[in-house]
């Protein structure tokens, strides 16, 4: 369901925040890039999603010694091994999706 003036209020991280957090904000935003961007963005924007994908691991790389670092890097490996799980979910989400691809253009930021 897409509700559009919903507002939602987050009192405490739901993975507990730390490596929890870190490991699953790695492996789900790749989740959702796979799953949930449309293939027009995909194909528009490619570049600008993995040139963000790769610095986030930059600095997780220069920040090794940090355990939430080294999370959110085993997190975006774990995504990417999962890409096969969620390319078969894709086709459903993508099927239900109820706003367009022009819409979803519009809400997105310059790269910066």
């Amino acid at each position: 369901m897409f509700a559009p003036r919903a507002v939602v209020y987050h009192k405490l991280a739901a993975t507990g925040g730390g490596t929890t957090a870190s490991f699953y904000d790695g492996r789900n935003f790749i989740y959702l890039l796979v799953k949930d961007v449309p293939g027009c963005i995909w194909r528009r924007h490619w570049p600008q999603i993995v040139r963000g994908q790769a610095r986030i691991a930059a600095s997780a790389l220069r920040a090794w010694r940090g355990p939430a670092a080294r999370a959110r890097l085993r997190g975006q490996a774990a995504g990417v091994l999962g890409i096969p799980k969620m390319l078969a979910k894709r086709r459903a989400v993508q099927a239900g999706c109820k706003v367009t691809a022009e819409y979803l253009e519009a809400l997105l930021s310059p790269e910066g």
